[in-house]
């Protein structure tokens, strides 16, 4: 897989192709993210170690910067687990647990949730999830 940093984004209410929403700060790969429905975390993923950019969900635009990781060591496997505010990242091969407040753009502080050990050879990646409102 090359290194991209193209950001694209899908109207789920109509047919049609992805439209372009901006870049990354940076290219990479195999990237993990979070998302609150205000803000969008992309984590450091393959070769990028420290930084962590952000985008606004509602509207188009290249990422930002939002802050860095604990540790430079090596990100490939990096996963994230994360509700409405906070966004906890960890990496497979180090023990460098995050805690991240994804309304606020800081670098990460130290947080254990688990001894999780290596999860296997796949990393876990998703994609940003939008904000669907009802109408009416």
């Amino acid at each position: 897989m090359a290194d991209l940093n193209i950001l694209d984004y899908v109207t789920i209410g109509t047919a049609g192709n992805a439209t372009d929403f901006g870049n990354l700060t940076a290219a990479d790969k195999e990237l993990a993210t979070a998302n609150s429905i205000v803000r969008g975390l992309i984590f450091s993923g393959y070769n990028r170690t420290q930084a962590i950019d952000y985008i606004t969900i509602a509207s188009a635009g290249n990422a930002a910067d939002f802050g860095d990781h604990k540790s430079t060591t090596y990100s490939r496997k990096g996963y994230c687990v994360h509700n409405k505010l906070y966004a906890y990242y960890n990496r497979n091969n180090i023990n460098s647990q995050e805690k991240h407040t994804i309304a606020t753009a800081a670098n990460a502080t130290s947080f254990v949730f688990t001894s999780l050990g290596e999860l296997g050879n796949s990393p876990t990646h998703t994609t940003i999830k939008g904000w669907i409102a009802a109408s009416g």
